[in-house]
């Protein structure tokens, strides 16, 4: 609720949205814990409802899946990849080639060239 506290927000309004926001990841029934009660996974699904509460047109990610199980991984990355397809921009910035097929796009960086990568099958 705190970035929309800060935005001047109403706190009934807030609630809402943060309810909201938590449903989206699967996380309402967590929302009293605290973040050492939470597997990292669940801290990284979290954070995605952190960004969502204020309703940004984009969503930028810095390795979302550093720390995570390949079952976490899975999950917040089909949660990205939902946001991406309901037509939220979402930006992944990643070392880990197990997140290309959740792409629409892939752009990559190689001793300091940019270029897009053509053949990748996204799903």
């Amino acid at each position: 609720m705190m970035p929309l506290l800060l935005q001047n927000v109403s706190r009934s309004e807030a609630k809402q949205r943060t309810q909201t926001a938590l449903e989206m990841v699967g996380m309402q029934d967590r929302k009293k814990s605290l973040p050492k009660q939470l597997s990292g996974g669940q801290q990284q699904r979290i954070a995605i409802a952190r960004a969502l509460v204020t309703n940004p047109k984009i969503v930028l990610c810095d390795e979302p899946t550093a720390a995570l199980d390949s079952k976490s991984l899975i999950v917040v990355m089909e949660e990205l990849r939902q946001l991406a397809d309901e037509g939220k921009s979402v930006v992944v910035v990643t070392h880990d080639p197990r997140l290309k097929p959740y792409a629409h796009r892939i752009v990559e960086v190689n001793n300091g060239m940019v270029q897009e990568v053509k053949d990748f099958t996204g799903h």
